[in-house]
């Protein structure tokens, strides 16, 4: 059972009521900007999976072809909680490794660049995780099924999803045990203190045991984000960004030894001769937050509802339409996601690659027949829908122009 599709509802009814509660309390740890790149993300991630790049489940086939594997029945209660807590171990080292290892804090890091902290970042998930899966492998090699695998490690994922608020403080003796928001908090700050502590998904008891530990202090309110901040919504970047800045490392390292080495040190290691530039924001405090107009923070907040709707539909329909078809949709979401990344940084390009993307979608009824040669049902609905959100999308895009830019043209005629 994927525990984490059954849980998107309540994913969502759980961040208004904390959204509301932080508005009561006049403790509000939601920003529009911040919040939808953050959901872009968790967006964009699920999406990946219709690019059919099952990576993982051939190499554990394989794995277990070679090794002659059988696996287990899980006939009794106690299989199912022996998998959750191995599960959870080999999560702790997978997560404990994403901090360490720049090429897997290339993937991990997307998780933790949001500088807010509420139930939307634990939705900031990344799109680039090729190698994280190898830490699970033992438990194939174990004879675990594939659905126990999949039943417990969503069912961990759920769980994570909860300590990601600032509006509960200690639990006392559970803080001890298991990983809670204080915990949580701590693994998401910057702070000095707090960097690379309480890796843990579940139990906190791993990093009690390795080491890893550290107990969020009243002296030292967490400071959340990257040490060298993001400074973007821009959904793809944010993918790409560490595993850009890595390469050109790499490039430039004088020694080959440290070309290969810069993958498989922290992301504060550097190779010989080379430092972090002088304008890198390390301690940085101050937030990203450019300044909206109102029409445009509607505009974003409606058009990201309108993504995360069509983004469903395409996982609900991908099994059903050519790859051609599949990728051609993927491009357009993605890039549809870029273009909102540009509305909330309020750059001056925004009404331009708005514009464009408003064209390409109303007038998918001329180039998605040629690239696409089957006719098929679900294709026709897809078409008719793309060309109806172009034309709404022009219009939008048009009115904001007015709105925005009609004023200060004018005062200058």
């Amino acid at each position: 059972m994927n525990f984490v599709e059954l849980a998107v509802p309540f994913f969502i009814l759980a961040m208004g009521l904390e959204l509301a509660w932080g508005y009561w309390k006049k403790h509000q740890t939601y920003r529009l900007n911040d919040a939808v790149a953050s959901l872009m993300m968790g967006t964009l991630s699920q999406l990946m999976g219709v690019l059919r790049l099952s990576f993982a489940a051939v190499v554990f086939a394989q794995a277990v072809q070679m090794m002659g594997v059988v696996p287990w029945t899980p006939d009794q209660w106690w299989h199912w909680v022996a998998a959750f807590v191995a599960y959870d171990f080999c999560y702790y080292w997978k997560h404990r490794f994403g901090h360490e290892w720049r090429i897997m804090w290339a993937s991990h890091s997307a998780h933790h660049q949001s500088e807010e902290y509420n139930l939307s970042t634990a939705l900031r998930q990344t799109s680039t995780d090729y190698i994280g899966f190898v830490f699970y492998l033992p438990m194939y090699l174990a004879g675990t099924p594939v659905y126990v695998m999949i039943s417990v490690g969503t069912l961990n994922l759920v769980y994570q999803f909860w300590v990601h608020t600032q509006h509960v403080k200690r639990l006392g003796v559970l803080d001890y045990i298991f990983v809670t928001p204080s915990n949580h908090r701590v693994h998401h700050a910057k702070n000095p203190a707090y960097i690379d502590k309480n890796y843990g998904g579940f139990f906190i008891l791993w990093d009690r045991l390795f080491g890893t530990f550290c107990d969020e202090r009243d002296e030292e309110k967490p400071i959340y984000g990257i040490t060298h901040g993001l400074r973007s919504w821009n959904p793809i970047w944010a993918n790409a960004s560490v595993w850009w800045q890595t390469l050109v490392l790499a490039f430039k390292a004088p020694r080959w030894r440290d070309k290969a080495l810069i993958w498989f040190k922290g992301p504060g290691w550097f190779p010989q001769g080379l430092r972090p530039d002088s304008d890198d924001p390390i301690g940085w405090t101050e937030q990203y937050d450019p300044a909206l107009p109102a029409s445009s923070k509607a505009y974003v907040f409606a058009q990201y509802w309108v993504l995360t709707a069509a983004g469903f539909a395409l996982t609900g329909t991908y099994q059903q339409m050519p790859s051609v078809q599949v990728w051609t949709l993927f491009a357009l979401l993605a890039s549809s996601m870029f273009v909102i990344g540009v509305w909330l940084e309020h750059r001056p390009l925004r009404f331009a690659v708005d514009g464009i993307r408003g064209g390409l979608l109303a007038s998918a009824g001329l180039w998605m027949p040629l690239v696409i040669n089957e006719s098929v049902a679900v294709q026709e609905a897809w078409v008719e829908t793309m060309q109806m959100l172009g034309v709404v999308n022009v219009l939008a895009v048009s009115g904001l122009y007015l709105l925005q830019r009609g004023p200060a043209r004018a005062a200058t005629i």
